[in-house]
């Protein structure tokens, strides 16, 4: 089933309330500014403990408000749920039926969650931080331990990274030994993850577009031996560069992923259309992928996504959409949004942060 209700009290521009989304599909239809991607970023923050809008909690308080809370009710298959977030300032708590949560993955392997948006393209035509960004949330779905993994990783560089800034050579070898090991891992786990993905992706794209263009999807570790010794090796001859830089400069957080088109860089051989399609298409993917690999069926967000298809491609799209929990779409008045209502989607039109199901 997925979420049955959501309360909101001083959350962005939404009402104080209860808002009911006990559906399969839950449309959301009004202009721009309304609230609409605010109920969808609530439903996303319910289902990580962050947003994909911002990292800063006190954005999500209302204007001059300085507290916050929003609580998801969640069923599935007999398992019932409730989780809330609240803020005060820039203090955020997370709890799951009662008690606190510390540990993210608590809730991220409970609630699965993937939104689709605009930004979405920065993952094929962005830097490659935000590739990065999408393979470890990935990851991350797919196995949370992975999370860990990255979170010692990431401690070990900022460790490494300060003795560095400080010039402090006796210390940074200290932080090597974690920074290979963790970083070994996280390599080999990359490396195995963009073998499988590739292939849901470029199935996905080649039923998806209609064209008969291969899509491929490359990784380039920034160590390029696979053991303890060569990476460590690799670190020491990079001393100086580090040096001068006051950073590490090699390791997992450098790695790169590349997407081909035909052979060729996807950005430089893929039309406009073709990019924003892909976009959409990796998150597809992703969200097939989790089902494949987890068996738990994921919530789908789609912020205004549908718009810039033409109507063939947009119903092969959502054709292709895996079994899901639940989806909510969000969607413009003018929007012919009714040729995708099925007899139990519930559909609410929004104005001023308001939810009236005045659509029957």
């Amino acid at each position: 089933m997925g979420f049955r209700a959501l309360r909101f009290y001083n959350f962005r521009n939404i009402e104080d309330g209860e808002v009911a989304v006990d559906a399969p599909e839950v449309f959301l239809v009004g202009e721009n500014g309304q609230g609409k991607t605010n109920l969808i970023e609530a439903v996303y923050l319910l289902s990580f403990g962050s947003s994909f809008r911002t990292r800063k909690d006190e954005h999500f308080l209302r204007h001059g408000q300085r507290e916050m809370a929003l609580e998801g009710r969640f069923s599935s298959g007999g398992e019932e749920a409730d989780i809330l977030v609240s803020c005060a300032g820039r203090q955020k708590e997370i709890r799951l039926d009662g008690k606190t949560v510390r540990d993210r993955r608590e809730i991220i392997g409970r609630f699965p969650c993937i939104v689709f948006c605009h930004d979405d393209i920065g993952y094929i035509t962005g830097t490659p931080d935000r590739r990065r960004f999408f393979f470890n949330q990935t990851l991350g779905l797919k196995d949370p331990l992975y999370l860990d993994t990255l979170g010692r990783y990431t401690k070990a560089l900022k460790q490494r990274n300060a003795a560095i800034k400080d010039k402090n050579w006796n210390i940074a070898p200290f932080f090597d030994e974690e920074l290979v090991k963790t970083g070994l891992e996280i390599s080999l786990m990359r490396r195995e993850l963009t073998k499988e993905f590739s292939v849901f992706f470029a199935c996905l794209f080649k039923e998806i577009s209609g064209t008969r263009a291969e899509v491929e999807i490359g990784y380039s570790p920034s160590w390029q031996g696979e053991d303890r010794e060569t990476a460590l090796g690799f670190l020491r001859s990079k001393r100086e560069a580090d040096s001068f830089f006051s950073t590490t400069t090699t390791g997992p957080h450098r790695d790169r992923f590349r997407f081909y088109f035909g052979g060729r860089d996807f950005c430089a051989a893929a039309s406009t259309g073709q990019i924003r399609l892909a976009s959409l298409i990796l998150k597809t993917a992703q969200a097939t992928f989790f089902l494949s690999r987890s068996g738990r069926k994921p919530i789908l967000l789609l912020d205004d996504v549908l718009l810039e298809m033409d109507p063939d491609r947009r119903r092969r799209f959502i054709s292709l959409f895996p079994p899901y929990e639940q989806a909510f779409f969000t969607f413009l008045p003018d929007e012919r949004f009714s040729a995708y209502q099925k007899r139990d989607t519930l559909v609410y039109q929004v104005c001023e942060g308001r939810f009236r199901n005045n659509y029957g």
